[in-house]
């Protein structure tokens, strides 16, 4: 039986009966936003942990009641002042699960419809387009951004577009 020693506003840790410590996060969504052209939208966002700014693509944490497509859709719109006509879930998958219960959602999302006149959200100091090999370059110290950029690119690879959410 597991025993809570932290109760925090966005995580909890419990302590496992061999010691171990596992932190409870919630899921997260993070979205490959497509361009017609090709490139892809990127943030440039400060990061308490490593204390430096990072870019990434666009992401964020799913709110509760929120689905996973729900949450895409609003930060999206959120961080880059965009939206979707097609969206397609990649995977889903846990980001750190020797410890961890956060389950991460990856979408791509195309026909990109620019809503504009929002400044971005958040931690997000800036949003722009690149090419996707220039997004891997740019993205390289984000784990889930370079997960999600090869997800994208293998998918674009094998052809076709995106789908709607479920």
């Amino acid at each position: 039986m597991a025993s809570e020693v932290f109760n925090g506003r966005l995580i909890s840790v419990r302590v496992d009966d061999q010691g171990l410590e596992l932190v409870a996060h919630p899921p997260a969504v993070v979205m490959v936003a497509l361009e017609e052209s090709g490139d892809v939208w990127l943030v440039r966002s400060r990061r308490p942990v490593p204390e430096q700014t990072l870019v990434e693509v666009p992401a964020g944490l799913i709110d509760p009641g929120e689905s996973p497509a729900e949450a895409a859709r609003r930060e999206l719109h959120e961080e880059c002042g965009l939206e979707a006509e097609r969206w397609e879930e990649l995977a889903s998958a846990y980001s750190s699960p020797g410890f961890c219960d956060e389950r991460v959602h990856v979408y791509l999302a195309t026909g990109l419809r620019h809503v504009g006149g929002e400044e971005p959200a958040g931690a997000v100091e800036e949003k722009f387009p690149a090419g996707i090999e220039e997004a891997l370059r740019l993205c390289s110290a984000n784990l889930q951004s370079l997960a999600a950029l090869l997800l994208a690119s293998r998918r674009l690879a094998r052809g076709g577009g995106a789908g709607h959410p479920g």
